[in-house]
């Protein structure tokens, strides 16, 4: 984790209430081929906080700062178990793209998803802070 966090090439975000940590998220981007790429690591946010806002919150904060960092396009793998990650991802505008067996474990398949960054949209204040 904490080479992940420090890694120049990425962000993490920490989301906090009444000084204590009730989620975090880490994203690392990469070029490949000729396409800047963001990875999102992870998203977490502690059983009591989930379906309030933290999540949403953490997200928009990576793709605002996958844009700045002039990002193509934001992808990640999100269990197919967790259907209020999917949903949130879905209202995002991310877009299925395949799935891996076995990939959280045994039995446990990942579903991928991906999204494109239109990097002067966010400059120009197009995209709203909760757009959907």
């Amino acid at each position: 984790m904490r080479q992940l966090v420090r890694q120049p090439n990425g962000a993490t975000w920490i989301a906090e209430d009444d000084r204590r940590m009730c989620g975090f998220a880490i994203v690392e981007w990469s070029r490949k081929t000729a396409e800047l790429t963001a990875y999102i690591q992870t998203i977490e946010v502690v059983a009591e906080r989930r379906g309030q806002g933290v999540g949403g919150e953490l997200l928009w904060r990576i793709e605002a700062s996958a844009s700045d960092a002039g990002i193509d396009a934001i992808w990640l793998h999100v269990d197919s178990r967790n259907a209020g990650a999917i949903r949130l991802y879905e209202k995002r505008k991310f877009q299925l793209r395949g799935s891996e067996e076995d990939y959280y474990g045994r039995g446990r398949a990942a579903l991928i998803y991906a999204k494109p960054l239109v990097a002067a949209e966010w400059a120009s204040g197009k995209l709203a802070r909760h757009s959907s």
